[in-house]
């Protein structure tokens, strides 16, 4: 077949839709990218993504990148529950890890897996991961703003730094043949270079953390107002926006009101004030077809 005419099945699955307190019984924001004739693609590993990949027929050593956004532990936390598997399995297929650069105290992603599976780690057991790791582990820093990496002759996965505190954070953006997708990640959304970065693509899975109650807020300094999802959305031209990182607390006490699933119809309308394509809300183990 010519290489013109190839297009690249995609599907995302979504491992995780909700955050810390697991509102709804949500698991850890975590996504599945499957891609025909190509290794799956993970972002980001909660303490519950490993069950989560193991539900819906992920297989050890099967998943060959893995996105990392940031070192939060609801997005991080399931690294010794994954990689304990992965060596009980015996894996030797090799894996490609990207994850932001250190900055205000969170390391890089090298130095997090030394203390985490180095001889002196938390989880010392492992540390053949360290000193003589069983299959090739490409650590890659996502220095450069939108710098593209090629996974092969016609997948690139593109970086770009986004605010959320004082965590070093990534989106993440990969373009296939035929199809395009960004996971935007925990951030603020007013930033007019991540509407360049996101531009055009055919699908966008943000995180809708919080409703609109949070305006004027310290949380708004650390994630996004609705109406900043709308508006971004919109600039960017997404076609098909998912809407993911859903949270609730047990109660109203002590702030309870302002996350999303606490006034989810209206933080929707919200956004839909702003952006007039398609919205998903993103459930557990649902899946959506990307682009052609």
């Amino acid at each position: 077949m010519p290489e013109h005419s190839r297009t690249h099945q995609a599907e995302l699955q979504i491992l995780g839709s909700g955050g810390p307190m697991h509102g709804g019984g949500r698991g850890s924001a975590a996504y599945l990218l499957r891609l025909e004739g190509m290794p799956p693609l993970v972002v980001d590993m909660g303490g519950d993504t490993p069950h989560a990949l193991a539900r819906v027929g992920v297989r050890p050593g099967e998943v060959g990148t893995l996105l990392i956004s940031h070192l939060h532990p609801d997005h991080v936390s399931g690294f010794p529950d994954y990689f304990w598997g992965e060596l009980t399995a015996g894996r030797s297929r090799a894996l490609q890890l990207i994850a932001p650069p250190a900055g205000n105290g969170f390391p890089d992603i090298k130095t997090f897996w030394q203390r985490l599976f180095g001889p002196d780690g938390a989880y010392s057991c492992m540390s053949t991961l360290v000193s003589n790791p069983s299959f090739p582990i490409n650590f890659l820093t996502a220095f450069a703003r939108d710098e593209p990496v090629a996974l092969d002759e016609a997948l690139t996965v593109s970086t770009h730094s986004v605010e959320h505190g004082q965590a070093p954070t990534q989106a993440f953006r990969i373009d296939g043949i035929g199809f395009s997708i960004v996971f935007a990640g925990d951030q603020v959304m007013r930033d007019p270079a991540f509407v360049r970065f996101a531009d055009g693509a055919d699908m966008m899975v943000a995180h809708l953390i919080a409703n609109r109650r949070i305006a004027g807020k310290p949380l708004a300094d650390v994630v996004a107002l609705p109406e900043d999802i709308g508006r971004t959305a919109n600039l960017a031209n997404i076609q098909h926006l998912v809407l993911s990182h859903l949270m609730e607390a047990p109660s109203d006490e002590s702030g309870g009101d302002l996350w999303s699933l606490a006034a989810l119809e209206d933080a929707v309308s919200d956004i839909r004030q702003h952006y007039s394509n398609k919205i998903s809300v993103a459930e557990d183990l649902a899946t959506f077809s990307i682009g052609r």
